[in-house]
């Protein structure tokens, strides 16, 4: 038992112990401004007998109570909603017109029932008051204590005031309904107890459940003592229940709102629905409260402000821990008791369970709000489900088939009322966020404005499961002794019933043990027969049959479930009735489903069955031996089951690292979830993405990167020694990042002279690195923190600990690594200058001329001072800035961009010592219109954290890969939402440094050789497919200098560029990054679903396979083992992606362009640049910051939003010729550029500042948040799709299509309509005339030729025939593989006997132990013998056919296309989907021709078979 285990009576939702509603829809907390009342029937005297030592305990409610966080928003604050689109649901105009007009009056049965002590409005009668008489022993009770003074209760209960003065006319018209306020009252303290003087009963939690029980124990003589840290709070939860049920408790003076019938709504068809002749009511709960605290008081009960710890049972009694309460004041003090009695609700504190608790959770979603203008419906009648469908989007609607929800609704007024999606049950339950959407989405059907929003509730209730283990020496009620209704929800009645049964039998089992509280006592018998006056057999049968059936509805979709409910409620009302409030007997429950299955159609009789099947032998065992074991596993957990998808992706809580994987997640309240309700119906906007025009440009965000301070990292000025404006050195290494200081440390080691020249700025990245590559490096003391283990999750399904990579990682400490090494390149005599290189002329190199760089050298506070070097070579480490260099002409990089933040966050979830490498898990859902079908969707990132200690943690979002870089404000608002479903909340102030990492992937190497040398991620060492470049920069360094200072030794500069661009650019490096590159470009095309696969089978394999793909480590021999390592041991999809990848036009060509190298440069293929002279403001190509941001805009123009692609998003920026398209640029403004010419090359490092972007798009930016739902159709190539083409894949199989169609030449004017060309040349039909072709044949079907010279088509249904055509043709084109396959297996001895055609088969029967006769095929033993034909084929064609023909329906193959139903069953590789109509069309006919030759060949095989005995091979000879 925890502090938090006053949830179960006092908190939101379903932690409540038994304050859980009837109908379980608790309410959560409104913070409307209240209005005071007084005291309701002496509710608030002082006890009869002496009381104990008095404390005033006051809990004031105005908008938040307690721990609770706010959770609903005051009419005052609550943003106004937008007007929703009418619909075919708003209600008529004359009933609207009515509602205006008229007040809403009490109804009969409200007067005649009574609602509040001295009646509420709903008990008046114009002016009249009308006062409700009182029980007779309340009534006395009164009387007796009406002297005695008291506090008055000042927290209003809606329309029902305590005290008797008349309502106003508002309040008869239900405007003053408002649920919030405060309870005030003097509660007895705590007295203190020990094992001589034990109290009686200490009831711990405050709900309904235990203060009912409080109530009623007291009344009995019991002392009670009753556990809560805050037992004045008000109940959280409003309650709906069936009237007649509060009727038999007395409690009819506890009601908000009667309403006379309630309505069931089954489908779109039937809006006037089922009527309920049964009155519903809203329990005013803090009415409810207040008299059970009353009594309570009046009946010397005292209560403790603190929190349990736990509890120790002994012989006679048992003692409780306290702990918690004002100033720690309980902390540590033991309580007494005979007996202990758990009412924690759903938290479940204290009692214990033999078994798992699987239970299904009904969720909810609801809102008390105000509309603009009349909501329509009736009121004075309650709405007690809707399951309309038809307002849903087909997202929802698709979700909402398998996972069926409803409308709950309670008008008070006629702008006043209650709204709630409900989800009956399910199997994890529902997201809140998913309930929010839906029900948006139906008030805007329905019509209705909501004007606001004065409370919201959430609503997870546990239904089903296991009881707790009976019996045991800790007593239960409510929600904690799993008194839910396993089918409905429902609960506060029969809690309350059962608390009379409990506390009945407690006293009198206690009074037998003798009275005083030094009696002893059985405490274990007196438990035992407690624990089976709540539960007795009949009882325990009536929970198992309802178990049964909530897992029979969690089977049913939305048909299944409207017609159950259609049943069910046209039955007598005392069945139906009984089963809802847990009044109906074991015989009636028979009775029931009797008469269910006699009503069902046959239909539903067929589908309940079969849902019903797997809980069947479980349900009846349990149900004959009155037992607490049934199963909620299917086939008693024999049968693996898939997890349910209950929710959209990217919808809902995340699971956090710390999340304990058996949490109860109705332990804690619920008061929020991701999407902000108010927002959603003001503007539909749900934290989606904005377009890139209106996003922060991210060349702004690269210059605040490379720009940053830090104070830690020494400048290099003060580290290394000067170099001279003239200076003349053998290597000048331009850029002072990690690359560039480790090849300037290496090269002078080696005995040349080296220069360093370039910006004196600090590393700003910030680098994770594998521990065991630092290791071999040496540099394990430049880590700032190391880490046991990284961690991945690539879906919601996995563990919310994460799945282990079982290898090291480690954050690298940018100080430290700088400073090892500066001083490496002190110690081999480096001499540095801050300079920014111009340009670089090259002289002849024949003639031993030097290589000349001019620039500036920055000076503070004074003037640049211009600089001429000479150099025998020149090597650049300027990152990503490709301004000094050339590169080969070829497609552009892919982009992977990152945003992060170092933050302070106490408690953070991450563990310490563990990084998160990547966590897939979806940060947002798809664009409703985003699937694959529709061409658009999300490009994948992923979260990336480091922490740095229990305070503090770096946490990132990340785009691994995409074509179209997703911009850095597009994947800072995923984190921030990503965070948000975590639960973790940043503020600004809370932010230590941001991030804004720019990784350029790919893309075309540098010409080589050049006589300018690069290294590091100017040379292109960047990995293609991961983006880690400086383990590999560093590692690779020495075997660069060595080449490089062998050279210059052996035959000058020339030769220095030629070894050093071998060492990098080789055969065998070629190969290596050709491969790399191969899988950047599958990585780029993928979906989250596809990644995920994809990382699913990576990190599975050995991981001597995987860590060398990441580390670049891998020969080109080992990755092709790789490649077929990955092809075998993923799935069909995966092995589908690489194998269309690797046949498309551009990624196959280049990966074997790769390999090939050797031969195509022996051809004359290869490149070498001659280029003498280098412009930094002239560069040789256009540069990456304005490729990305070209892209960028050109993504927009064709209609993504940014963060997004389509099925054509390898065509968007085809790149044009770079000297066509660049600009002018200011030259001073490059200038000023932090690493521009000579960065520090780390990261996003080695940038100049350009002009203004991208010229003249921003006034040109049009809205794109619709068109980009409309993608497909506008996004084209720029430069033509053929040289896309050549560029990029997909790697899906509609490209590989595309590429095959197109190379047909075939266009649809040629196939179809009346210029298609016919079975005969123009000219000949010309001659033959016109009547040739028949006039029915017009061309719209594929393969219309006009050719039927038997008039068939124009005696029958023509569209019959292609059916009967079409399926011919597929089996015969199944048929000939079928042929051919056996033929050559036979042949070559693989399978069969040469001279065994495929019609060989035979039956042996001797020789057979067993009796059963052998199939032979081909002369083969064929496994199991005979018997098995028959029982799988037959049964197999069999309902095959039977789906065909139509005599049997599945409800999934129900809208196919009977001839070309797609989708993953019939289109496993995708190879129909995502094309455009014209090549779908050009598909077909290939189809039917390729049909109509196979049925030609399959007839020639038969032929010849039976002719002559001879296979289609034999024409090549014998075997």
């Amino acid at each position: 038992a925890t502090e938090s285990a006053h949830h179960s009576a006092t908190s939101h939702r379903a932690t409540a112990g038994s304050n859980q509603g009837d109908r379980g829809y608790p309410r959560a907390l409104p913070s409307s401004t209240s209005h005071p009342r007084t005291g309701e029937r002496g509710a608030h005297l002082r006890p009869a007998r002496p009381p104990p030592r008095v404390a005033r305990l006051e809990a004031k409610v105005p908008s938040c109570c307690g721990f609770i966080p706010q959770m609903a928003t005051s009419s005052a604050r609550a943003p106004a909603a937008a007007a929703t689109a009418s619909g075919s649901w708003a209600p008529s105009t004359s009933r609207r017109v009515a509602a205006r007009s008229r007040p809403a009056p009490a109804t009969p049965l409200e007067r005649s029932v009574g609602v509040g002590t001295g009646a509420s409005r709903w008990a008046t009668d114009g002016s009249r008051w009308a006062t409700v008489a009182l029980s007779r022993r309340h009534e006395k009770e009164r009387r007796r204590l009406a002297g005695r003074p008291a506090r008055a209760v000042t927290e209003p209960a809606g329309d029902v005031p305590i005290s008797s003065p008349p309502p106003t006319a508002d309040e008869r018209d239900g405007e003053s309904y408002d649920q919030t306020g405060q309870h005030t009252i003097e509660l007895p303290e705590l007295t203190p107890s020990s094992r001589q003087d034990r109290f009686d009963l200490v009831i711990v939690g405050c709900g309904p459940a235990g203060l009912s029980a409080a109530d009623r124990a007291s009344s009995k003589g019991l002392r009670v003592a009753l556990i809560d840290p805050t037992p004045l709070k008000r109940w959280q939860n409003n309650y709906g229940v069936w009237v007649d049920e509060f009727e038999d408790l007395g409690l009819t003076d506890c009601f908000n709102k009667v309403w006379p019938k309630a309505k069931v709504v089954i489908d779109d068809a039937r809006p006037d629905g089922i009527d309920l002749n049964r009155p519903y009511g809203q329990v005013n709960r803090i009415a409810l409260k207040d008299k059970f605290l009353a009594r309570c008081v009046a009946q010397g009960v005292v209560f403790g402000a603190c929190a349990v710890e736990g509890v120790a049972h002994e012989g006679d009694g048992s003692v409780v821990t306290l702990k918690g309460g004002a100033d720690g004041k309980f902390a540590g003090q033991e309580v007494h008791a005979k007996m202990v009695l758990d009412a924690t609700g759903h938290a479940r504190k204290l009692v214990q369970f033999e078994r798992e608790f699987t239970p299904g959770y009904q969720a909810a979603f609801g809102i008390m709000c105000e509309t603009d203008g009349p909501h329509g419906l009736d009121l004075d009648t309650m709405l007690f489900m809707d399951w309309r469908d038809e307002h849903l989007s087909q997202r929802y609607k698709e979700m909402n088939n398998q996972h069926p929800t409803f409308l709950y609704a309670m008008p008070f007024t006629e702008t006043k009322i209650f709204f709630e999606e409900t989800s009956l049950v399910e199997r994890p339950g529902l997201e809140f966020d998913d309930l929010k959407v839906k029900l948006k989405q139906r008030l805007a059907k329905m019509g209705i404005k909501v004007k606001s929003v004065q409370e919201e509730e959430y609503c997870l209730i546990p239904m089903g499961g296991v009881l707790p283990t009976l019996p045991q020496r800790t007593l239960g009620v409510g929600g904690t002794a799993g008194m839910v209704h396993p089918s409905t929800g429902f609960m506060v009645s029969k809690t309350l019933l059962s608390v009379r049964s409990l506390v009945d039998t407690l006293a009198e089992e206690l009074k037998a043990g003798g009275t005083g509280g030094g009696a002893r006592i059985d405490a274990d018998g007196v438990a035992e027969r407690v624990w089976q006056s709540v539960w007795p057999d009949e009882e325990l049968r009536m929970r198992t049959f309802m178990c049964f059936g909530m897992e029979t509805l969690m089977e049913l979709d939305i048909k299944g479930t409207r017609q159950f409910f259609e049943t069910f409620f046209k039955m007598e009302q005392d069945i139906w009735g009984g089963f809802l409030s847990w009044r109906i007997k074991p015989l009636g429950l028979v009775k029931l489903g009797g008469v269910l299955f006699v009503k069902f159609s046959n239909y539903m009789r067929f589908n309940f069955v079969w849902s019903a099947l797997p809980f069947m032998a479980s349900f009846i065992k349990n149900f004959a031996t009155a037992d607490n074991t049934f199963n909620s596993d299917k086939w008693g957990g024999l049968v693996l089951q898939k997890p349910k998808l209950t929710s959209v992706p990217g919808q809902g809580p995340i699971p956090r690292p710390d999340t304990d994987k058996e949490r109860n997640p109705a332990a804690e309240p619920i008061s929020s979830s991701s999407i902000d309700f108010s927002k959603l119906i003001a503007g539909g906007d749900i934290d989606k993405p904005q377009q890139a025009s209106k996003l922060r440009p991210d060349r702004e965000w690269i210059e605040f990167q490379q720009r940053k301070i830090f104070k830690d990292q020494a400048p290099i000025v003060d580290v290394l020694e000067p170099l001279a404006n003239d200076a003349t050195v053998d290597v000048l290494v331009v850029g002072a990042g990690p690359a560039g200081l480790a090849v300037a440390a290496e090269m002078a080691s080696r005995g040349v002279s080296v220069g360093l020249i370039a910006p004196d700025t600090p590393f700003v990245n910030n680098y994770g690195v594998w521990l065991d590559e630092f290791e071999e490096l040496g540099l394990t003391d430049c880590l700032l923190h190391k880490y046991d283990d990284a961690l991945v999750w690539f879906n919601d399904r996995d563990p919310a600990a994460g799945i282990g990579l079982n290898r090291a990682y480690g954050q690298v400490c940018r100080r430290r690594l700088r400073e090892k090494l500066l001083a490496r390149c002190k110690a081999a005599g480096v001499r540095y200058a801050p300079g920014l290189v111009d340009q670089l002329k090259h002289g002849d190199a024949g003639k031993g001329e030097l290589s000349v760089v001019s620039g500036a050298i920055k000076r503070d506070g004074g003037d640049d001072v211009s600089f001429n070097m000479s150099a025998k070579v020149v090597v650049c480490g300027t990152g990503h800035n490709r301004d000094m260099l050339q590169y080969e002409d070829g497609p552009g990089p892919g982009w992977q961009t990152a945003y992060g933040i170092e933050v302070k966050m106490p408690g953070h979830p991450f563990e310490v010592n563990k990084a998160v490498f990547m966590d897939f898990r979806q940060s947002d859902p798809e664009l409703e219109d985003g699937s694959v079908e529709s061409g658009v969707w999300r490009v994948p990132s992923f979260l990336y954290v480091l922490p740095v200690d229990e305070n503090t943690v770096f946490v990132e979002e990340t785009c691994l890969v995409a074509r179209v870089q997703v911009p850095f404000d597009e994947l800072k608002r995923r984190l921030y939402r990503r965070l948000s479903r975590m639960g973790l909340n940043v503020t600004q102030d809370q932010i230590l440094e941001e991030e804004a990492s720019w990784i350029p992937l790919g893309g075309t190497p540098p010409t080589s050789p050049q006589r300018t040398l690069a290294y590091g991620a100017a040379a292109g060492l960047v990995h293609p497919a991961s983006g880690y470049s400086i383990v590999n920069s560093l590692r690779r360094a020495p075997a660069f200098a060595d080449a490089v200072v062998s050279g210059l030794k052996a035959g000058g500069s020339a030769e220095a560029a030629t070894r050093g661009w071998d060492v990098l650019w080789g055969d065998e490096p070629r190969r290596q990054v050709g491969f790399y590159q191969f899988g950047m470009e599958l990585l780029m095309s993928l979906r989250i679903e596809q990644m995920r696969n994809f990382f699913g089978t990576f990190f599975a394999l050995p991981k001597e396979l995987s860590a060398g793909f990441l580390g670049n480590s891998l020969t080109s021999v080992q990755l092709l083992q790789f490649a077929l390592t990955v092809f075998f041991q993923g799935n069909w999809e995966l092995r589908a992606l690489l194998l269309t990848h690797l046949s498309s036009a551009g990624a196959g060509v280049r990966l074997g362009k790769a390999y090939a190298y050797p031969l195509l440069r022996a051809l004359g293929a290869g490149t070498e640049s001659s280029v003498s002279v280098v412009d930094r403001k002239k560069p040789p190509q256009e540069p990456n910051f304005s490729s990305f941001a070209r892209d960028l805009f050109s993504a927009e123009e064709q209609g993504f939003l940014p963060g997004f692609q389509g099925k054509d998003w390898w065509a968007v920026g085809t790149r044009p010729e770079y000297g066509e398209r660049r600009g002018s640029r200011d030259d001073d403004d490059d200038d000023q550029a932090g690493n521009g010419g000579g960065g520090a090359g780390g990261g996003a490092g080695g940038l100049s500042r350009s002009s203004k972007g991208p010229s003249g798009t921003k006034g040109r930016r049009r809205d794109l948040v619709s068109s980009s739902m409309n993608a497909t159709s506008s996004a084209t190539s720029l430069g033509g799709d053929q040289g896309s083409m050549a560029y990029w894949s997909n790697g899906s199989a509609a490209l590989v299509v595309t590429s095959a169609v197109r190379n047909t030449g075939a266009r649809v004017d040629d196939l179809y309509g009346e210029r298609r060309k016919k079975f005969l040349p123009a000219a000949l039909l010309n001659v033959t005339g016109q009547g040739v072709v028949p006039p029915y044949l017009t061309g719209e079907m594929p393969g219309d030729v006009g050719w039927d010279p038997l008039q068939m088509g124009a005696q029958r249904d023509i569209m019959k025939l292609r059916e009967r055509e079409l399926i011919h043709g597929r089996w015969a084109m199944l048929a000939a593989v079928g042929v051919l396959v056996p033929e050559s297996t036979a042949r070559l001895s693989l399978f069969g006997t040469p001279g065994q055609h495929w019609w060989n088969t035979h039956i042996e029967w001797a020789g057979t132990s067993s009796g059963i006769p052998e199939l032979t095929y081909l002369g083969e033993n064929i496994p199991w013998g005979v018997f098995w034909l028959p029982i799988i084929h037959l049964p197999l064609f069999f309902v095959a056919e039977m789906l065909r023909t139509g005599r049997l329906e599945v409800e999934a193959f129900k809208d196919l296309d009977r001839l070309y139903p797609g989708g993953k069953l019939f289109d496993p590789l995708g190879i129909g989907a995502g094309v455009s109509d014209e090549e779908l069309k050009i598909l077909k006919t290939i189809e039917i021709q390729h049909c109509r030759l196979a049925m030609i060949a399959a007839f020639g095989f038969i032929v010849e078979a039976l002719a002559w005995g001879a296979g289609p091979l034999d024409v090549f000879g014998g075997a």
